[in-house]
């Protein structure tokens, strides 16, 4: 297993272009960090002009990311939630306001992503609410909007929250 973290510059910036969609799809999720608080971007400077270097310690090693994975495995995912991952998915596909929809890759993310939630919450098998804790940072670089809809305000995020409302949650 590796772990990859990518940071992405806004497209308005001179030089920078977005990664083709095939790239975009090897990413786990797509996170948004805000800026750091007053008193920390102030720690930030302080570290700077002392020239602190920041120490680095390894919190876990490959075996126990191998023994998580395992546990991960592990958790059950009934055919109804694997339906309501396919039926989120689907609509991707053939909604309104989205050019390109979600390929089997999210699918898969969505699926993996929300046993490991699940394990990490203590919980042997996944919910609908897994699901839907997942589904903006799993799938929100993953389709590409109509110029229309982004001509109305819309972003990735409102979609898929409407796509989620619209699907049924399994009982």
């Amino acid at each position: 297993p590796f772990i990859v973290i990518a940071t992405e510059n806004p497209v308005e910036m001179e030089g920078t272009y977005p990664l083709p969609e095939a790239q975009v799809d090897r990413f786990l999720f797509k996170l948004w960090l805000d800026y750091p608080e007053q008193d920390e971007e102030v720690e930030i400077m302080r570290r700077q002009i002392s020239g602190e270097s920041p120490s680095i310690e390894a919190i876990t090693n490959g075996e126990e990311i191998l023994a998580a994975q395992k546990i991960m495995n592990l958790v059950y995912i009934d055919d109804r939630i694997l339906k309501y991952i396919r039926d989120l998915i689907l609509k991707t596909r053939n909604h309104p306001q989205i050019a390109l929809g979600c390929g089997p890759r999210a699918s898969l993310t969505l699926m993996k992503s929300s046993k490991a939630r699940a394990a990490i919450l203590g919980r042997s098998y996944v919910t609908p609410d897994d699901i839907r804790a997942l589904i903006v940072p799993a799938l929100n670089h993953r389709i590409l909007l109509k110029p229309e809809a982004e001509l109305e305000g819309l972003d990735s995020v409102s979609v898929l929250k409407t796509i989620t409302e619209d699907i049924p949650i399994p009982i």
